[in-house]
This record gives structure tokens, sequence and C-alpha cells, in this order.
């Protein structure tokens, strides 16, 4: 059940807008005073080619959209996101 993993490869940049919205999401958890231990086991292994686990993933997915709403607000291009999210939407649901 929980040996199900996904590989994700990701790109320069994509790798580095993830680092960033999973970073806020984290932050934004830890303000929350709840755990972040799964958000930052994430930012972890994105230092290698990671395979992740569907809670995992799930952070991701959670911490993309939660940045995509700031920069929404902002009126900030969230092309470069929104095709990572589904990108990430369509690895999940393999």
């Amino acid at each position: 059940m929980f040996n199900n993993k996904k590989k994700i490869e990701l790109n320069d940049e994509e790798l580095r807008i993830v680092l960033y919205a999973l970073n806020d999401f984290r932050n934004a958890v830890l303000k929350e005073n709840k755990s972040a231990n799964v958000i930052s086991e994430v930012i972890c292994k994105l230092k290698n080619k990671m395979k992740v686990d569907k809670y995992e993933l799930g952070a991701i997915i959670n911490g993309l959209d939660r940045r995509r709403k700031v920069m929404i607000e902002k009126k900030e291009d969230t092309s470069m996101i929104s095709d990572l999210l589904l990108k990430l939407l369509k690895i999940s649901e393999t």
C-alpha cells in the first residue's frame, strides 16, 4: 500500500518552483502549529531524482496550489505553475 511510489522528473525551472512553493507551504503549516514533517521530507528528496508516495505527492500539489493562489491574488502569471500542477495531477492518477 505505502510502497506504491511514483517517479517525478522535473527540469531545473520546475524544481525551483516546487522548492519555493513547498517552502511557503511548510512555513504556512508551521504558523498553524501543525506538523510539517512530510513537507520537510519532500524538500530533502528534491535534491535527487525522486520517487514519492501519494502523501508526498499530495504535499507537493498542495504547496503548488497555495503558491498559485497567492500569485493569482497578486495578478502574476501562473502559467508555469498551472502546467506543473497538471503534470503532477496526471502522474498522481496513474
